[in-house]
């Protein structure tokens, strides 16, 4: 299972450097508050309004696994699929991917200082791990598979225009391969723990929203960062979530069928933000075309 986690987040990194014609230092030169806008709502406001709700009447008597599940996903930022989903909606599909980069820069020092940080009520031995594993850990499963890719982008241009789509759809089947199979395994141990525990679901979907909002108000008045930037705040990254558990509690089954409950809490939740996107983009292209 280690293995399988971490071959899926290291080719979805790598997949995601092959993406950037450069390490994007031109997007921090002439858009240092966008990226500084955005770094602080996913790294920070998204995770401190998670632990604001689970301490409201709706966090309270959450089980373990629930709450752990809520706060690992909130504190991991770079979901792998906002690059797909952002090309639906954006005529800009590479904001997303410089986006990512820097979320995933930013990673290296937010999720471990947020592990060691949170209070150990809000759930299991898990935030007793150290920082500097946790560092580690985000930097070899993250920047290094990004600088990777961005590299052979750089040196090897042709070679990764033609199979960068191969590697990214390798890489999304290997996760999706990896939460079905968290799915099945959890699934007749998890089932009657999240039916006790709606107000869990009812949660995550809130915070889904949460992400949605931030993103749409720091976004500005550009119709493609209003379409991507909910999308990269609110969408949480599971490969870096599982990887964390792995490493700290393996045998842990109910977190990570919680951290897949999260995913799909997500996708149900983005699903209308989506579809209003999609819509305004096609009246703004008839009112163009008129």
């Amino acid at each position: 299972m280690s293995l399988l986690i971490s071959l899926a987040l290291f080719f979805i990194m790598v997949s995601l450097g092959l993406n950037l014609p450069s390490l994007q230092f031109d997007l921090l030169k002439h858009r240092p508050a966008l990226i500084a806008r955005v770094l602080l709502a996913t790294c920070v406001v998204l995770p401190l309004a998670a632990l604001l709700l689970l301490r409201t009447p709706l966090g309270q008597g959450l089980s373990p696994a629930i709450t752990t599940a809520v706060m690992l996903m909130t504190i991991c930022p770079s979901a792998p699929m906002i690059a797909l989903k952002s090309r639906k909606l954006a005529e800009n599909p590479q904001l997303a991917t410089r986006l990512q980069f820097w979320s995933a820069c930013a990673a290296i020092i937010t999720v471990p200082l947020w592990v060691t940080q949170l209070p150990l009520e809000a759930g299991e031995t898990i935030w007793s791990v150290s920082a500097k594993d946790v560092a580690f850990q985000v930097f070899t499963v993250q920047l290094i598979p990004l600088l990777v890719g961005v590299s052979l982008r750089r040196w090897c241009t042709e070679w990764s225009e033609r199979w960068n789509p191969v590697i990214q759809k390798g890489a999304s089947i290997l996760l999706l391969v990896l939460l079905a199979l968290i799915l099945i395994v959890a699934l007749p141990k998890v089932t009657p723990i999240l039916i006790g525990n709606l107000r869990g679901a009812l949660l995550m979907f809130i915070l889904t929203w949460v992400g949605i909002g931030l993103g749409y108000v720091v976004a500005g008045d550009d119709n493609d960062e209003r379409s991507t930037l909910p999308l990269v705040v609110s969408m949480r990254n599971p490969g870096l979530a599982l990887l964390i558990i792995q490493g700290m509690a393996p045998n842990a089954i109910d977190l990570k069928a919680a951290v897949v409950g999260y995913v799909v809490v997500t996708a149900v939740g983005t699903a209308p933000f989506m579809k209003w996107r999609q819509a305004n983009a096609s009246q703004e292209q008839i009112t163009r075309d008129a």
